[in-house]
């Protein structure tokens, strides 16, 4: 269960169920959720919040895809500073190698489908660790 300032979890998906799925599983974790069922959406969601939060982004969606969204926010250097990724699919292996380098280079995870729960939970916990790391190195030192 996390502790202390949180940040949030973006969860993206285009299938209803499987957004609802996650929101309850991460709420009973303790996470706070927001959720996108678009790639469009997450954008916009991701632009508008000051706040870092951590994204689990489908990689196959109707309209603009999980790589799309990623391409974008790789050529938005805040974007991409800001918040963390997650990619989930079902087929890790069949990403377009530019798609793979991309991921490399944001240190973006790429969770397989199906997932354990806990493999999911463990992931979140390392990724939000991560944020938080980089949010209190950010920080202004004390007056």
């Amino acid at each position: 269960m996390p502790s202390g300032v949180v940040p949030g979890v973006l969860v993206v998906d285009d299938d209803e169920g499987i957004r609802q799925t996650l929101r309850l599983v991460l709420e009973d974790a303790g996470y706070t959720i927001t959720e996108a069922a678009s790639g469009g959406a997450a954008l916009d969601a991701l632009r508008a919040s000051a706040d870092p939060l951590l994204v689990l982004l489908d990689y196959l969606m109707p309209g603009m895809d999980g790589g799309g969204v990623l391409r974008l926010i790789a050529a938005d250097a805040p974007l991409a500073a800001r918040h963390a990724y997650v990619l989930i699919t079902a087929s890790p292996q069949m990403l377009p190698p530019e798609l793979v380098r991309l991921t490399k280079r944001l240190a973006i995870t790429v969770l397989p489908k199906p997932f354990d729960m806990d493999v999911l939970l463990r992931t979140v916990e390392v990724a939000i660790s991560t944020i938080s790391a980089r949010t209190a190195a950010n920080r202004p030192p004390p007056a």
